[in-house]
């Protein structure tokens, strides 16, 4: 028998059974309740899931499927307000494509992605991650200015990316403006399982729905082609009958333009329609066809009439297309233009018919009613139509026409085949002319440079297959050409050049060929020669003969003749090389003095290479600003007062050292480059002397600069020169420029415009070298020159000279009684000095006073002189 304690023990160990049964039952309960809310979450997904799927294959408009996508996700969560946004990056764009929202309106449009920066949208795209937003974390990313305030503040926002290959294409967002609707990580969850299988839905649905419109455009384009297509047959159709109405000569007038009538019916409504003619000789207005349905006589109505301001005639005038309503008509009746309009006309459209330009009349069409109303379609048809119905009026014309002249010119075949036989006569003696023409210069009739070639060509290739056949070329160069075109006119040299071509082929022997190459070069091509001798004395009797003087409108003139020859010799492959190094010879015998013939040899080749090296040297000295100028002192002789510089130019190159000016001046001025050189010299000289002006303050002191001959025949010298002036801020009446006597003979007008300006500038004006070249009183006359340069060839030693003595006073003189100062050049000693200064001559430069300087060397010289 138990007792009273075991009892008590048996009790407390069932109840501590039941507790711990109860326990367990309680945990067992937890974990069904867990495991059916995990069951129903896995259920809610495959039903959303199975939806989304579903959706992706029945759908196939994209508005009902993101309307769809909201009802299945709105079946798992309060989704009151939910949108979908598409983003994208190529573009940087979003656009909200579906919007439902009980605060805001939907934001219309495609947005720049930037507008949306410190969104939670932009949040969400920037980390292409899901996001909760809740008051807590909201205020937390305000305060840390990682976001901004858009649209009505809620209480949570929850949106998630839309994702394609790692890509963000959009997201879908959820959010809610109540205390009692809160999101939490599960519906984060559930919302990013849901956004996975609509990407997919969606960029199919996104394919169907480009392809959709793609097929739609395509299709309304094929059918406006197919509408254009229709009315450009009707269009083609109607213009091959009126051209066919045209070519029918049997056909009667009035019948054709009854046809042209019904033909364009059928393109626009001409229930009234007229064709009018014009007669521009009387100013006439002829109505060849008419219909009108508010006519009762149309012979009374549409009869022949003077020009009026009717609105025929306004077309006439305009000679374009005119439409018009009745307003309109009405305005041009009030502002004068035009007479009152039929109070019946509604619309009204005319068009000029034109034929090559010339004005045939006038065709309209009119309408009474309002259902008829022209526009500019039909305005723009009638107009083109227009210009084959002109074509087709001015063929019938034309046909009439041949038929009267038919019988005409019947008779005139026969006078004119008689015509045709003299014709040829003439042609065949014009086609020998021709020829000759072709081959023989215009001047002189000897061959020209085309059949020198050929002969000069062949005579090498001969040489080639006979190593015994020998040949010269001599290439003339008539001596002071120039001066006899400039003196006599350029019909006396005309003269000169014919008598020195017929004697030169009387020279020659009858196998030699002698051509003219243009302007006073000749060339003699000398073939099959026993020894050199030969061209040697061709030559001598040439420069013989042109030693003597000719006589030409009774006065004689005196040339001369330099002469290259070059001999035939196996390095020579073609012509041109040859007739190349015959001018390199010609060249060296007007260097040697001219009057004399000279024989190619490598040395004139290697010379002609130098001075290619020398230019190119120049070239790239004019580049690198290497040109400087050198100053020599302009003194006046009465007081010995320094009053400016000559500015001349120096070349100290980095290739070469320094480089004296009589050995680059000369090639400078054969290619041009001396225009260069002068522009650099003078900025640099302007440069100085303001420099000077500056720091020694010589205000008075001027700078005289040279300036090539064919500088002044460019018409934009004097805006170069305005320009260095502006950019030194030197004064133009600082500044001198001299120019050769040889500029005043070529371009006279162009010459004389740009020192008229230079003048007018403020600018001085030097004839340099004066009585050296022409020294025509004419240009001095008629030129505005300031200064005359006496040049040094009269005034060297010129108290040993009587005759120079009388020359230099005679310039004087003249300066003086042409108010003209005189600066004489090249003093070299005291004695000259004191005579120019005795013959009145104002001013002198030479080396009794200075050589030129450097421009440091001419600085301590001024400043000598202001002492």
């Amino acid at each position: 028998m138990k007792t009273d304690n075991q009892q008590d023990t048996s009790i407390q160990a069932a109840d501590e059974i039941i507790r711990a049964n109860e326990a367990t039952i309680t945990k067992l309960s937890g974990d069904v309740d867990f495991l059916e809310k995990k069951n129903t979450d896995l259920e809610a997904r495959y039903t959303a899931l199975f939806k989304l799927n579903r959706l992706s294959q029945e759908c196939n408009d994209l508005d009902t499927f993101y309307s769809e996508v909201h009802s299945t996700i709105a079946s798992l969560m309060t989704a009151e307000n939910f949108f979908i946004v598409l983003y994208d990056q190529t573009f940087d764009t979003i656009e909200f494509v579906y919007y439902i929202d009980e605060k805001d309106e939907k934001p219309e449009g495609i947005i720049d992605y930037q507008d949306l920066d410190g969104s939670f949208t932009n949040l969400v795209i920037e980390s292409k991650q899901p996001l909760l937003l809740t008051p807590e974390l909201e205020k937390q990313l305000f305060d840390n200015y990682k976001i901004k305030q858009f649209g009505t503040r809620g209480t949570d926002w929850l949106g998630v990316p839309l994702l394609q290959n790692g890509l963000v294409i959009g997201t879908i967002t959820i959010q809610s403006y109540d205390e009692k609707i809160r999101y939490t990580d599960s519906d984060l969850h559930l919302l990013t399982f849901a956004a996975q299988h609509v990407v997919g839905a969606m960029l199919r649905l996104q394919d169907q729905q480009r392809l959709k419109n793609a097929v739609n455009a395509r299709t309304k384009e094929l059918m406006t082609q197919i509408r254009e297509r229709e009315k450009s047959e009707l269009l083609q159709e109607s213009l091959y009958r009126i051209s066919e109405l045209s070519t029918d000569i049997d056909l009667d007038i009035d019948t054709f333009y009854s046809k042209v009538h019904n033909i364009i019916g059928q393109l626009i409504n001409a229930r009234n329609f007229f064709i009018a003619k014009y007669d521009q000789e009387n100013n006439m207005l002829h109505f060849s066809y008419c219909v009108d349905e508010h006519s009762a006589d149309l012979v009374k109505d549409f009869k022949p009439r003077k020009l009026t301001n009717r609105y025929s005639e306004l077309v006439l005038r305009r000679r374009e297309t005119v439409l018009l309503s009745y307003q309109e008509m009405m305005s041009l009746y009030l502002a004068g233009e035009t007479t009152k309009p039929q109070e019946d006309i509604h619309s009204w459209l005319g068009v000029p018919l034109i034929y090559s330009g010339k004005l045939l009349g006038v065709m309209v069409l009119q309408s009474y009613h309002y259902k008829t109303t022209y526009n500019q379609q039909d305005a723009e048809l009638l107009n083109f139509v227009s210009n084959h119905v002109s074509a087709a009026i001015k063929r019938r014309e034309l046909a009439d026409f041949e038929r009267r002249s038919h019988d005409l010119l019947e008779q005139q075949v026969k006078l004119r085949t008689l015509a045709l036989e003299d014709e040829i006569n003439h042609r065949k003696q014009a086609e020998t002319l021709l020829k000759h023409t072709a081959a023989h210069d215009s001047l002189t009739g000897l061959a020209n440079r085309n059949v020198f070639i050929d002969l000069l060509s062949h005579a090498i290739e001969c040489s080639k297959r006979k190593s015994n056949f020998s040949f010269a070329v001599l290439f003339l160069d008539l001596d002071r050409f120039k001066i006899v075109n400039d003196s006599l006119g350029h019909h006396a040299g005309d003269i000169l050049l014919k008598i020195i071509a017929r004697e030169l082929e009387k020279i020659v022997r009858a196998k030699d060929t002698v051509a003219r190459l243009g302007g006073d070069e000749f060339v003699i091509l000398i073939e099959d020669l026993d020894s050199n001798q030969e061209a040697f004395e061709v030559a001598k009797r040439i420069t013989e003969f042109l030693k003597e003087p000719f006589t030409i409108d009774n006065q004689l003139v005196y040339t001369g003749t330099s002469i290259g020859i070059s001999f035939s010799n196996e390095r020579y492959n073609d012509a041109n090389t040859m007739l190349r190094d015959a001018d390199t010879a010609m060249y060296h015998a007007k260097d040697n003095g001219r009057g004399r013939y000279e024989v190619f040899d490598d040395s004139m080749h290697q010379k002609v290479q130098n001075a290619l090296s020398l230019e190119a040297d120049i070239r790239e000295a004019i580049a690198w600003q290497e040109f400087i100028p050198y100053f020599q002192p302009i003194i006046q002789l009465s007081t010995l007062a320094l009053k400016g510089f000559e500015a001349l130019a120096r070349w100290q190159s980095t290739k070469r050292g320094f480089v004296f000016p009589n050995d680059f001046i000369p090639l400078a001025e054969d290619t041009n480059l001396i225009e260069a050189i002068d522009m650099q010299i003078i900025e640099k000289s302007c440069q100085q002397l303001k420099y000077w002006q500056n720091e020694l303050g010589c205000q008075d002191i001027y700078i005289s600069c040279n300036l090539f001959s064919k500088q002044f025949f460019s018409t934009s010298l004097p805006q170069r020169i305005e320009r260095v002036l502006i950019n030194t801020g030197l004064a133009p009446y600082n500044l001198r420029v001299e120019l050769t006597e040889r500029a005043l003979l070529e371009n006279a007008d162009i010459v004389h415009t740009n020192m008229q300006a230079l003048k007018a500038m403020g600018v001085k004006i030097l004839l340099d070298d004066f009585g050296t070249g022409y020294s025509s009183l004419g240009y001095l006359h008629r030129f505005p020159i300031d200064v005359l340069k006496i040049d040094r060839s009269f005034i060297s030693n010129v108290h040993e000279h009587d005759n120079h003595r009388a020359i230099i006073r005679t310039i004087v003189d003249l300066a003086h009684n042409l108010n003209m100062s005189t600066v004489g050049e090249g003093i070299e000693n005291l004695a000259d000095a004191q005579l120019l200064q005795q013959m009145d001559c104002k001013y002198g430069q030479g080396y009794y006073f200075s050589k030129p300087m450097s421009p440091q060397h001419a600085a301590d010289y001024i400043i000598n002189k202001l002492k």
